[in-house]
Protein backbone atom coordinates (compact mmCIF):
# COMPACT_ATOMS: atom_id res chain seq x y z
CA UNK A 1 0.00 0.00 0.00
CA UNK A 2 1.54 3.33 -0.85
CA UNK A 3 1.81 6.35 1.90
CA UNK A 4 0.62 8.45 -1.13
CA UNK A 5 -3.04 8.35 -1.66
CA UNK A 6 -3.51 9.37 -5.66
CA UNK A 7 -7.55 8.24 -5.26
CA UNK A 8 -9.12 11.07 -6.54
CA UNK A 9 -12.21 10.71 -4.27
CA UNK A 10 -10.48 10.79 -1.20
CA UNK A 11 -9.20 14.47 0.26
CA UNK A 12 -5.76 15.38 1.67
CA UNK A 13 -6.84 15.24 4.96
CA UNK A 14 -8.12 11.58 5.16
CA UNK A 15 -6.60 9.73 7.74
CA UNK A 16 -3.86 6.80 6.18
CA UNK A 17 -5.30 3.50 7.23
CA UNK A 18 -1.72 1.59 7.29
CA UNK A 19 0.57 1.32 10.43
CA UNK A 20 3.86 1.59 10.34
CA UNK A 21 5.58 -0.86 12.03
CA UNK A 22 9.32 0.12 11.50
CA UNK A 23 9.97 2.10 14.63
CA UNK A 24 8.32 -0.18 16.52
CA UNK A 25 10.47 -2.50 16.01
CA UNK A 26 13.47 -0.74 16.15
CA UNK A 27 12.62 0.13 19.72
CA UNK A 28 11.58 -3.54 20.68
CA UNK A 29 15.14 -4.57 18.74
CA UNK A 30 16.84 -1.85 21.28
CA UNK A 31 14.93 -2.94 24.47
CA UNK A 32 16.00 -6.92 23.52
CA UNK A 33 19.43 -5.77 23.14
CA UNK A 34 19.64 -4.06 26.84
CA UNK A 35 17.92 -6.88 28.43
CA UNK A 36 20.62 -9.46 26.66
CA UNK A 37 23.54 -6.96 27.90
CA UNK A 38 22.22 -6.32 31.21
CA UNK A 39 20.24 -9.67 32.75
CA UNK A 40 23.95 -11.11 33.04
CA UNK A 41 25.12 -8.54 35.27
CA UNK A 42 22.09 -8.72 37.35
CA UNK A 43 22.90 -12.58 37.77
CA UNK A 44 24.25 -13.29 41.39
CA UNK A 45 28.05 -14.16 41.36
CA UNK A 46 28.61 -18.17 41.69
CA UNK A 47 30.65 -18.90 44.59
CA UNK A 48 34.24 -20.99 44.62
CA UNK A 49 33.77 -23.39 46.69
CA UNK A 50 36.84 -25.56 47.27
CA UNK A 51 35.54 -28.79 48.15
CA UNK A 52 37.81 -31.54 50.33
CA UNK A 53 38.76 -35.15 49.09
CA UNK A 54 37.55 -37.69 50.71
CA UNK A 55 39.72 -39.96 52.54
CA UNK A 56 38.39 -43.03 54.65
CA UNK A 57 39.31 -46.18 56.23
CA UNK A 58 38.02 -49.27 55.18
CA UNK A 59 35.19 -50.31 57.64
CA UNK A 60 36.20 -53.33 59.52
CA UNK A 61 33.95 -56.54 60.45
CA UNK A 62 33.04 -55.70 63.57
CA UNK A 63 33.02 -51.76 62.52
CA UNK A 64 30.09 -53.85 60.02
CA UNK A 65 28.36 -55.68 62.09
CA UNK A 66 27.67 -52.66 65.10
CA UNK A 67 27.09 -49.59 63.26
CA UNK A 68 25.82 -50.01 59.64
CA UNK A 69 21.74 -50.25 59.10
CA UNK A 70 21.14 -52.05 55.86
CA UNK A 71 17.48 -51.77 54.06
CA UNK A 72 17.17 -54.21 51.26
CA UNK A 73 14.95 -53.95 48.92
CA UNK A 74 12.08 -55.83 50.50
CA UNK A 75 12.44 -53.50 53.25
CA UNK A 76 13.82 -55.39 55.50
CA UNK A 77 16.17 -53.63 58.01
CA UNK A 78 19.14 -55.20 59.34
CA UNK A 79 21.23 -54.05 62.37
CA UNK A 80 25.09 -55.36 60.82
CA UNK A 81 23.52 -58.85 59.95
CA UNK A 82 20.66 -58.70 63.03
CA UNK A 83 17.36 -58.10 61.68
CA UNK A 84 15.33 -55.26 63.25
CA UNK A 85 11.58 -54.86 63.35
CA UNK A 86 9.60 -53.82 60.69
CA UNK A 87 7.54 -51.69 62.71
CA UNK A 88 9.20 -47.92 63.42
CA UNK A 89 8.52 -47.86 67.36
CA UNK A 90 9.83 -51.84 67.68
CA UNK A 91 12.60 -50.64 65.27
CA UNK A 92 13.60 -47.47 67.74
CA UNK A 93 13.52 -49.89 70.87
CA UNK A 94 16.13 -52.18 69.49
CA UNK A 95 18.29 -49.44 68.29
CA UNK A 96 17.79 -47.66 71.89
CA UNK A 97 18.97 -50.81 73.35
CA UNK A 98 22.00 -51.25 71.71
CA UNK A 99 24.56 -50.26 73.84
CA UNK A 100 27.03 -49.27 71.28
CA UNK A 101 25.12 -47.32 68.88
CA UNK A 102 24.17 -45.37 71.76
CA UNK A 103 27.93 -45.03 72.92
CA UNK A 104 29.30 -44.03 69.20
CA UNK A 105 26.25 -41.76 69.09
CA UNK A 106 26.53 -42.30 64.93
CA UNK A 107 25.64 -45.05 62.65
CA UNK A 108 25.76 -45.73 59.01
CA UNK A 109 22.50 -46.40 56.91
CA UNK A 110 22.88 -48.12 53.42
CA UNK A 111 19.55 -48.59 51.45
CA UNK A 112 19.34 -50.68 48.41
CA UNK A 113 18.78 -48.35 45.31
CA UNK A 114 14.73 -49.83 45.08
CA UNK A 115 13.85 -49.52 48.41
CA UNK A 116 10.70 -46.62 48.64
CA UNK A 117 11.93 -43.65 50.53
CA UNK A 118 9.45 -43.43 53.01
CA UNK A 119 10.79 -46.64 54.35
CA UNK A 120 14.26 -45.01 54.61
CA UNK A 121 12.55 -41.84 56.15
CA UNK A 122 10.95 -44.75 58.94
CA UNK A 123 14.86 -45.74 59.78
CA UNK A 124 15.83 -42.19 59.98
CA UNK A 125 12.74 -41.23 62.43
CA UNK A 126 13.64 -44.52 64.70
CA UNK A 127 17.32 -43.33 64.73
CA UNK A 128 16.04 -39.82 65.84
CA UNK A 129 13.78 -40.90 68.24
CA UNK A 130 16.65 -43.66 69.56
CA UNK A 131 18.78 -40.49 70.51
CA UNK A 132 21.28 -41.37 67.42
CA UNK A 133 22.10 -37.62 66.76
CA UNK A 134 24.89 -38.53 63.55
CA UNK A 135 23.51 -40.67 60.53
CA UNK A 136 26.10 -41.42 57.87
CA UNK A 137 25.02 -42.55 54.85
CA UNK A 138 26.90 -45.35 52.80
CA UNK A 139 26.82 -45.18 48.89
CA UNK A 140 28.96 -46.76 45.90
CA UNK A 141 31.47 -44.52 44.07
CA UNK A 142 30.21 -43.51 40.78
CA UNK A 143 32.99 -44.86 38.26
CA UNK A 144 33.20 -41.21 36.32
CA UNK A 145 33.82 -39.20 39.23
CA UNK A 146 36.93 -42.14 40.31
CA UNK A 147 38.02 -41.62 37.01
CA UNK A 148 37.93 -38.09 36.80
CA UNK A 149 36.09 -37.60 33.50
CA UNK A 150 32.61 -35.85 33.62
Amino acid sequence: MSLINNDPGHGDDAPMSAINVTPMVDVMLCLLIIFMVATPMMAPAGHDVDIPAGHGKKMTEEDFLYGVISVDKAGNVFLGTLPLSKDPAGMQQEIAANAKLQEDGMVFLQGDQNVPFDRIVDVLVALKQAKISSVGFVAKPDEKSLRGTP
